[in-house]
């Protein structure tokens, strides 16, 4: 994806999300070439470090810039270069069925593509696992959650917080709980988006009666301000 200094620069300055709408720092730095093409942004994290992004993580939806997870990028190209591989590796095939190409140039592409491929679902078991990490960190998450709500109604009952205080709190849990959800939903679908990469016999058997999942379109949730 290819972002302008004139189409990204008019964000300097205002706060960046991530696709489950949580802060990820302010826009403060570009980084472009001769052509004035970005190739890369600044962010500024509430904690005061500047993290540096390359303008593949950056989308711009509905007027806004979202930061997405190294994860997400990563799992988007997987599914895109084996696509295309499958989609080679058909047409030698199709090659060779009608003459066009000889046997041992055919054996020679089909290896290369086959050598790619392995690369391919090696870094798909990195992916993988990192969503299994991020999982377990969300499950763990939740679970903090939902005893911090309980907790929270515990000391409402007893009348150690006021009314105010408590649906205050409890509106911030819910929320968190519910992002905390959606976002392990998400990468659920993206794991399972990932088992359509496997070996290109198999997957082009597979294409012939079912069309491969997609990887999910990323979805922005804004979170409600709690009153």
């Amino acid at each position: 994806m290819t972002l302008t200094i004139e189409q990204i620069g008019k964000y300097l300055g205002q706060s960046l999300e991530d696709p489950m709408g949580r802060p990820s720092g302010r826009l403060v730095g570009l980084t472009a070439d001769i052509k004035d093409e970005v190739q890369a942004v600044q962010v500024a994290q509430s904690w005061g470090e500047v993290a540096e992004y390359p303008i593949n993580f950056v989308r711009v939806i509905d007027g806004h810039p979202i930061i997405l997870e190294a994860w997400r990028i990563e799992a988007e190209d997987l599914k895109r270069e084996h696509d295309i591989i499958k989609r080679r590796r058909q047409a030698l095939d199709l090659l060779l069925k009608d003459g066009d190409i000889d046997q041992t140039e055919y054996n020679q592409l089909r290896n290369s593509y086959e050598d790619i491929n392995k690369e391919i679902i090696a870094r798909r078991e990195n992916v993988v696992e990192t969503l299994r990490e991020e999982v377990a960190k969300l499950e763990q998450q939740i679970k903090d959650l939902q005893t911090a709500l309980t907790n929270n109604k515990m000391l409402y009952t007893a009348a150690e917080i006021d009314e105010n205080t408590y649906h205050s709190v409890t509106g911030s849990i819910r929320a968190g709980l519910e992002i905390a959800r959606k976002e392990r939903k998400d990468i659920d679908n993206t794991k399972e988006s990932l088992q359509s990469i496997d070996n290109l016999d198999a997957s082009i058997t597979t294409t012939e009666t079912s069309a491969s999942p997609k990887i999910p379109d990323v979805v922005v949730i804004k979170m409600r301000e709690s009153v």
